[in-house]
């Protein structure tokens, strides 16, 4: 490599930032669940983890906005909380969540909603 090619190289990594860790802002729980398209309170069945992603099974216990008529919701979450994911592993196993449709009937979370949800 020429020494023109290590100096714009050296240079791209002194500039270059370190990987921002997901922030999450405090938000009243009536201001989540008003701009959340889906939410419920629900209890953990199921948890499918598969390296950093999972998809758990929740039960429906009451719907507080966006569902009608199930009884069951799967949630596709990473679990890297750098990544903004949520790891329903370590949480309570009846909580409050909100998301938004993924397709396939599947709800996506990031860790900001859930946190302001259940906090």
């Amino acid at each position: 490599m020429r020494a023109a090619h290590w100096i714009v190289a050296l240079a791209l990594l002194a500039i270059a930032e370190p990987a921002l860790a997901c922030k999450c802002a405090v938000v009243a729980r009536q201001q989540t669940i008003a701009s959340t398209p889906v939410v419920f309170e629900g209890r953990v069945v199921s948890i499918e983890t598969q390296e950093t992603a999972q998809l758990t099974t929740f039960a429906i216990v009451r719907s507080i906005k966006g569902l009608s008529g199930r009884a069951r919701v799967k949630v596709k979450s990473r679990t890297e909380s750098a990544a903004c994911g949520y790891d329903f592993r370590s949480g309570r196993k009846t909580l409050l969540v909100g998301g938004e449709a993924a397709g396939d009937g599947v709800l996506t979370v990031r860790r900001c909603t859930m946190y302001n949800l259940n906090r």
